[in-house]
């Protein structure tokens, strides 16, 4: 069985496009749909398990799914998706095929393009080295892979398990808790397949979600400096956390030159300094 888990919060006009692309899947399995609602005015929906939760984030919001599936295999999207007819039967096919215990699905733009050219996601200019070597491939060809995003992956439940679900501290905004999960999967010696036929079109709403929660960026910074801290070493998440600084102060002192934005880029940098002490 299948558990299909979506969390969601504030964009319930999206929520029901998703579901209506849901059960128009072609799978044969049996499969369940399990959506957790964070909005501030909950909005209960039928035919599927609706969940109320009043405490805000991602990674809460997937795990509560989790412990009310039931199914062998589970499927993470997020509420601001689309998905055609065959995404659920490619992105579970590699686990039903005994091939691989977890699978990454390709983030389209909504109207189904890639979003990269082979390769390019692990060339781009970045003081973050985790934000890279843990992207999603989003290209054309399907390979193995280091990461699965988190509005667009399966897994098997028992592997879910194992590796202990997404870290909830990374709440409200949950940024980089895919990424974090990710590596908890490589410690554990379990492949990631990226398929690149599973397609999410991804609308990219600026509004609902985690996006009024603080800011993503920020925070994928500093989550970035706990993982690095947290699975590999002391000396490569301080110069990671150089790194990052840099990087604020330099926005701080251009700001500063530009006569615009001065006090945004100052908290910024000092809210860095703060988080990742």
């Amino acid at each position: 069985m299948i558990s299909i888990i979506i969390p969601t919060r504030n964009r319930p006009a999206y929520l029901k496009l998703l579901l209506q692309d849901v059960l128009n899947q072609d799978v044969v399995e049996a499969f369940e749909v399990i959506v957790v609602d964070q909005s501030d005015t909950p909005q209960p929906v039928e035919g599927c398990t609706y969940i109320s939760l009043q405490s805000k984030g991602p990674c809460i919001s997937r795990n509560t799914g989790v412990r009310n599936a039931k199914g062998d295999i589970l499927v993470f999207l997020d509420d601001d998706a689309r998905i055609n007819s065959n995404f659920i039967r490619e992105i579970t096919g590699p686990i039903r095929a005994g091939a691989y215990p977890a699978v990454s699905g390709a983030i389209c733009d909504p109207e189904g393009n890639y979003l990269s050219q082979k390769e390019a996601y692990l060339t781009k200019g970045s003081d973050n080295f985790i934000k890279v070597l843990l992207s999603n491939p989003n290209y054309n060809e399907s390979r193995i892979t280091l990461a699965v995003p988190g509005g667009c992956m399966a897994i098997l439940k028992s592997v879910y398990d194992t590796v202990g679900g997404f870290e909830e501290r990374f709440d409200p905004t949950g940024a980089g808790e895919d990424r974090e999960f990710s590596i908890k999967l490589y410690k554990h010696g379990y492949a990631i397949w990226y398929n690149a036929n599973a397609k999410l079109l991804h609308a990219v709403n600026a509004a609902g979600g985690s996006r009024d929660v603080g800011s993503r960026t920020l925070m994928l910074d500093v989550h970035s400096y706990w993982m690095c801290k947290e699975h590999f070493s002391e000396q490569l998440a301080s110069t990671l956390r150089t790194a990052i600084l840099n990087r604020y102060k330099k926005g701080f002192y251009a700001a500063l030159g530009e006569f615009r934005l001065v006090r945004t880029k100052y908290s910024l940098w000092q809210e860095a300094k703060k988080l990742m002490n």
